[in-house]
């Protein structure tokens, strides 16, 4: 998905090594989507960083993508709600869902510096 885009992919990884308790089949389908979607936000060269943090015990995915707005931000949780021409709405329901079942606080929004970043926190 990133090669053929000019996408560079950089990983932010704390030197701690905290265990979680997840689903690891679950979380692997969560990051695919997380990092698709970041990838079809930017399109054609930017930056996806994936980082973590051991206090909070944090992992954080951003992008240098359009963006999103206020208005889109409210219902991007919704069933059936996308931004895409053939987009189906129920990747980030997936995702809400397995983050829920492992009872993680979320949040998926466009920082003042022009980032978007989706953090998930354990």
């Amino acid at each position: 998905v990133c090669q053929n885009r000019n996408i560079t992919l950089c990983m932010d990884l704390c030197e701690e090594d905290p265990t979680v308790m997840i689903d690891t089949t679950l979380f692997e389908q969560v990051i695919i989507n997380i990092i698709k979607n970041a990838a079809e936000s930017i399109g054609e060269t930017g930056r996806i960083t994936i980082r973590t943090s051991a206090s909070p015990l944090m992992l954080e995915i951003g992008d240098t993508g359009k963006g999103i707005n206020k208005e889109v931000e409210t219902k991007l949780f919704t069933p059936f709600f996308s931004t895409k021409p053939n987009g189906q709405g129920i990747g980030l329901i997936f995702i809400r869902e397995v983050l829920m079942k492992h009872n993680c606080n979320f949040s998926l929004r466009t920082y003042p510096d022009g980032i978007t970043r989706f953090r998930i926190c354990f």
